[in-house]
């Protein structure tokens, strides 16, 4: 019996940080049963290199740099500069990729593929995820052609809508996480936790250190440490100081670099860490309230407003009320259930509103919905 042909489709994402990387991912996932998917960071190498320096060494110059590119005429500058970066790759996968279907997590990654599919003369149905969740970066609101346009939140669905976007091809998507999140039968928590060497009966704080920042991330757990039958899961990711540090410490289990996640998640009693959208909505996923300590200057620090609006945690920026914090949620205060409420009505509405994603993409796929015509 003759196997049923898939459709392809090509994700345009970028590698400056986890956070784009992992929104195509859970497409991915989303999708992968129905569609051939490939993924792609069409960016040279300069990019990801500017990208690192600034991130470690220079957050001041990064909120510059977003400020600077988050108005009408200024966005619409800095796309012109990077489709001419770009063009000639874009222009390459698309004719190597020859898909069926194209999507972007990135917003420079808008207009530079859709100018490069018209002068390819390609008709090819596209389709944008925002990747903000409380407030859109304007270099998302510039590109008003494509095909299906996924807002992953209310706020953002207003935002553009706000902006004039068509209604017709506006759709409120909930955001996607990796399906590591939501697929997985995860060990018992008391079983999960003695196997890391963790007391079950302790409160459990799953702290994501990342890459950078080790002083910083150091500080945090030792505060958090002093607190009587409090114990960690800490995630140091590529941060090797960081790993050898704690590695082997009483109440800490250090994990490297891994890609699947959400066991250790799932084990702790509340997640902390930078207040990135993905992070957070894999918390939300696995039902944790979340504790926001930092976020990147401009481009984070609307989802502390965020997280407090729909009761999905705490914001605590200083050591201090990080620690008072974490003592009276291990001390067995009322506010962790209270919270764990907030988090579970926005886990269901979330999770009702991904299903939007593949009957977009199948919509356009079927030519229910028919790709826009660039004006020329």
């Amino acid at each position: 019996m003759a196997t049923k042909h898939k459709p392809k489709i090509l994700i345009f994402t970028s590698k400056t940080g986890g956070g784009h990387i992992s929104l195509a991912e859970a497409l991915r996932d989303q999708l992968a049963d129905d569609y051939i998917i490939e993924m792609l960071d069409p960016q040279p190498g300069i990019i990801h290199l500017h990208y690192r320096l600034v991130s470690r060494h220079a957050l001041w110059m990064w909120a510059h740099e977003f400020n600077l590119t988050d108005g009408p005429r200024r966005s619409r500058m800095a796309h012109l500069t990077y489709t001419v970066l770009i063009e000639r790759k874009v222009a390459d996968a698309l004719r190597r990729s020859q898909p069926d279907l194209v999507m972007t997590t990135y917003p420079f990654l808008t207009c530079e593929v859709m100018h490069v599919m018209h002068h390819l003369h390609r008709k090819i149905p596209f389709v944008m995820l925002f990747a903000d969740p409380n407030g859109v970066h304007q270099s998302w609101l510039t590109e008003r052609q494509a095909s299906a346009v996924l807002a992953p939140t209310r706020e953002t669905f207003a935002q553009a809508l706000q902006a004039q976007f068509k209604p017709e091809r506006l759709f409120l998507s909930g955001w996607p996480v990796r399906a590591q999140f939501y697929r997985t039968s995860f060990l018992p928590r008391a079983e999960m936790l003695a196997s890391l060497g963790l007391n079950p009966h302790f409160f459990t704080v799953f702290l994501q250190g990342g890459g950078d920042g080790a002083a910083k991330f150091m500080r945090t757990v030792e505060n958090v440490l002093a607190i009587p039958k409090v114990q960690i899961i800490l995630a140091a990711g590529t941060n090797q100081l960081l790993y050898q540090r704690f590695q082997g410490m009483q109440r800490v289990h250090a994990l490297p670099f891994t890609k699947e996640i959400a066991p250790y998640m799932a084990a702790a009693n509340v997640v902390m860490g930078k207040a990135g959208p993905n992070m957070l909505f894999e918390s939300v996923t696995l039902g944790k309230p979340f504790i926001a300590t930092a976020y990147i200057p401009g481009q984070e620090q609307a989802n502390l407003e965020f997280i407090q609006r729909h009761r999905l945690g705490w914001v605590a920026l200083e050591a201090s009320a990080q620690q008072e914090l974490i003592r009276a949620l291990a001390a067995g205060e009322p506010t962790l259930a209270e919270m764990q409420s907030g988090v579970e009505a926005y886990r269901q509405w979330n999770s009702e509103a991904n299903k939007t994603i593949l009957t977009v993409v199948k919509q356009l796929a079927s030519g229910a919905l028919r790709p826009a015509s660039r004006p020329r």
